[in-house]
């Protein structure tokens, strides 16, 4: 493991996610499960180290690079200018979009399955090699239902794609998760990270 994932894998935060390599990497078994949409049972790390947006290598997680974007941008703008002012707003939509997209699928998940099982369910890792769910069409159907209700998951929500997996997977209804989104939402963000445009296709 190199130094830069080492440091990565033992820095968990509430960001939550997987280090990103790009350009050539040769085909293995993980390569391909993750590809392919299985589960090799990663944990969700980030480079993110508590309060500081300062990336501890070059390697930038994907889910992360809008927050390094809109910090950089604050960080060089002259102080008191408009642009220090729009790179601030900026930063505060898209932390604000990731911690209503957190909070909105805890609670659904406490709304289903009550507050001790919630986050048990939620958090379930299905064996190494097994897909992320058995059921693809109610997986794309349950994000569409929480989208309706409460926004654009956006490439930050994709975390959460495993706890969405593990609803479908728990037996649940697209009736029970439009009524638990709608409850968790009650009435639609605002905010260009909310915009439907950013949703997820499958």
């Amino acid at each position: 493991m190199s130094a830069g994932k080492r440091r990565t894998a033992n820095d968990i935060s509430a960001y939550g996610s997987h280090v990103m390599q790009y350009g050539d990497v040769g085909l293995s078994k993980d390569n391909l499960f993750v590809y392919m949409g299985t589960n090799p049972a990663n944990e969700n790390y980030t480079f993110v180290d508590e309060n500081s947006l300062r990336p501890r290598s070059k390697a930038v997680n994907q889910r992360d690079a809008d927050l390094v974007h809109f910090w950089e941008k604050y960080r060089k703008a002259p102080e008191g200018s408009v642009r220090k002012v729009e790179a601030q707003k900026q930063f505060h939509e898209a932390m604000s979009h990731r911690m209503h997209i957190d909070n909105s699928i805890n609670f659904i998940g406490k709304l289903l399955f009550g507050i001790e099982r919630g986050p048990e369910v939620l958090n379930s890792i299905r064996p190494a090699g097994q897909p992320l769910v058995d059921d693809w069409a109610c997986l794309k159907t349950l994000v569409r239902t929480f989208e309706r209700h409460c926004g654009s998951v956006s490439q930050y929500g994709m975390k959460h794609m495993r706890s969405i997996a593990n609803i479908c997977s728990a037996g649940i209804r697209v009736e029970q998760m439009d009524e638990a989104s709608a409850q968790a939402c009650p009435s639609p963000p605002s905010g260009p990270w909310s915009s439907l445009k950013n949703g997820f296709s499958a």
